[in-house]
């Protein structure tokens, strides 16, 4: 009698011969190893006693079912279609269960899968999710390219809230030593006095209890892009690719190239400048030489010998991350991170008020000035606004009402 394997599932697998079965052969799972010799034992009965298998096990199976996943995600990952964010992805998902034969990825393994990521890995519902949206799109465009394949896709059956950890999973995960793992969502604004301490610790102030302050290559460049990121929300590659031929000073406006493409798309956005973003470039190109209009304002993406491609561009991204996390940290700023300042810029639009204190720019404004499209939600995500900034806004106005209603009662 064959004995049973285990599986990179946690299932046990066991192989039975059988004139009749298609192929000669047929492999069935199992949860533990005991039921696996158990039931290899029982056919091992009915071969000696001549009775034939179960008609449906005598059914061949779809020459599509029995592929293995890591033949179906390497597809999607080839196919030109999946996001290059989610290339990462799926090369980790092809390794934890790339072995597994479609024919045995349904809702009950996909369930144990799950689990495994929650108790065992301790994963964020975050990158639960990542994996889960990975594999469901590369089982779709197999299913799309073989019609013939009676299998659904397992992962449409998963309800609502699947990457979030129920009660049963944090009891096993505390009782692993695991810490149950949830979505953090960033609501990080500008205290009062922070804004102040950034600019001047990128302005070169240096703290008298430490021993030197930043090194600040390309002079007030890191400034600039602060200041730019902070007053305008593009985003931190959108900003230091920033090229001349893409600021009109004279029309205060920013023909901002975007990033959020697929594919190779090139796009375009007009974001207009605000005073402070208009002071701070004019500040900026008054100290250095006339640029082309082709060449960058920032000198950030050729520092160091970095080239303008995909891992240059990352490269860069990267180290400027680095460069403003650090400038946060020797200033005491604690948990702000460069994307925040999109979320501040973002309040700061939300918070423009005319003459008539009614708003400067209607939400379609908006979505077209971030970058985001038509009937986005974007907006409200990023919004976060202080209930100490409410609070300010009420009691003058309930003020004013009040005295208001005293001046016509006398």
């Amino acid at each position: 009698m064959a004995k049973p394997r285990l599986k990179p599932s946690g299932k046990w697998e066991i192989g039975l011969r059988h004139p009749s079965l298609p192929n000669g052969r047929k492999y069935f799972t199992f949860d533990t190893e005991a039921e696996a010799i158990a039931y290899g034992q029982q056919w091992k009965l009915m071969k000696h006693a001549d009775i034939p298998p179960p008609a449906e096990l005598t059914v061949p199976t779809s020459p599509g079912e029995g592929v293995r996943l890591s033949r179906i995600l390497g597809a999607w990952s080839d196919s030109g279609f999946a996001a290059p964010s989610q290339i990462l992805t799926l090369k980790t998902v092809t390794r934890e269960v790339g072995s597994i034969r479609f024919s045995d990825a349904n809702y009950k393994w996909l369930t144990g899968y799950l689990r495994t990521l929650k108790v065992d890995k301790n994963l964020s519902p975050a990158s639960i999710k990542h994996r889960i949206q990975a594999l469901g799109r590369a089982i779709d465009e197999y299913l799309r390219h073989n019609v013939d394949v009676k299998i659904s896709n397992p992962v449409k059956l998963l309800p609502k809230g699947y990457s979030t950890y129920s009660d049963v999973d944090a009891q096993m995960v505390q009782a692993k030593g695991g810490k149950v793992k949830v979505n953090v969502a960033r609501d990080r604004r500008l205290l009062p006095g922070e804004h102040e301490k950034i600019v001047a610790v990128l302005s070169g102030y240096e703290r008298p209890d430490r021993a030197r302050g930043l090194e600040l290559k390309g002079g007030d460049a890191l400034l600039t892009l602060y200041l730019l990121i902070l007053n305008t929300g593009l985003r931190l590659r959108e900003a230091y690719t920033l090229t001349r031929g893409q600021v009109d000073m004279a029309n205060k406006v920013i023909h901002v190239q975007e990033t959020k493409q697929w594919r190779g798309k090139i796009s375009f956005r007009d974001v207009p400048m605000r005073p402070e973003v208009h002071q701070a470039l004019s500040s900026y190109f008054a100290t250095r030489q006339p640029f082309e209009p082709r060449a960058h304002i920032f000198p950030f993406l050729h520092e160091e010998g970095i080239e303008d491609g995909k891992k240059g561009l990352a490269r860069t991204s990267q180290r400027l991350s680095f460069r403003f996390r650090i400038a946060f940290e020797y200033m005491d700023i604690v948990g702000l991170h460069e994307h925040d300042l999109r979320h501040e810029a973002t309040c700061r639009w939300l918070e423009l008020k005319d003459a008539d204190g009614r708003d400067l720019f209607r939400l379609e404004e908006l979505n077209k000035i971030m970058g985001w499209k038509p009937g986005s939600v974007m907006a409200q995500r990023y919004a976060s606004f202080r209930g100490v900034d409410l609070a300010q806004r009420l009691w003058p106005a309930a003020a004013l009402a009040a005295v208001e209603a005293s001046a016509v009662e006398a």
